[in-house]
């Protein structure tokens, strides 16, 4: 029983091993110097330097590159105005910190000693530290909002990249029909839609 295990998988792997090499005739025939330049190049395709990996990298060294060279300069508008956005939403709640962290440490050390004013007595402690965590969680919530845009615009730009590869047909339609109070076997009615692609 073992060694007919053992000659199977032999046997196998030897199959496996010769079943890539064109060893037909007609195969041979067919096979013209064009199409052994053609798989050379295949061989070398992990060293070439693809549009969509050239998209990532820019993307990843300056956010918006990426979007620029797959001239998407919509999307590039789109990722710088973002950036401007949350520098403008960093910038504005880290001042708003600092400010109600200065004026806590005021306020319990004014409690603390009275020889030391006051200088905010219609705010509460209770307020200011209210206030002060309110905008370090908007700074936080900043700090993710870079990262994910970061994130978000590498992906975009090497899907994109990738999606400008591919040969869009243009007689390829797509149909959207509702499907309302519509029964089938097994699922019973129901209510959706269905999408149908068609080739004119």
């Amino acid at each position: 029983m073992k060694r007919g295990f053992v000659s199977f998988i032999l046997l196998a792997m030897a199959a496996f091993g010769y079943a890539q090499r064109p060893y037909h005739a007609a195969y041979l025939q067919n096979f013209s110097q064009s199409d052994a330049a053609q798989q050379l190049d295949l061989t070398k395709d992990s060293t070439v330097w693809t549009r969509p990996k050239k998209a990532t990298v820019l993307a990843m060294i300056l956010p918006g590159a990426g979007q620029l060279y797959n001239k998407k300069y919509w999307k590039a508008a789109v990722v710088y105005a973002g950036v401007g956005g949350l520098i403008y939403s960093y910038r504005f709640n880290k001042d708003s910190l600092a400010a109600y962290q200065a004026i806590l440490i005021n306020k319990i050390q004014s409690a603390n000693d009275t020889s030391i004013a006051d200088n905010f007595p219609l705010l509460t402690t209770a307020g200011v530290t209210s206030n002060r965590d309110f905008y370090r969680r908007n700074r936080d919530v900043t700090i993710i909002g870079f990262v994910a845009l970061y994130a978000l615009q590498i992906i975009d730009a090497n899907v994109d990249a990738h999606l400008r590869e591919f040969e869009v047909n243009e007689n390829l339609s797509l149909h959207v029909s509702p499907d309302i109070m519509r029964t089938r076997p097994g699922m019973g009615t129901y209510n959706g839609i269905t999408l149908t692609l068609r080739l004119k």
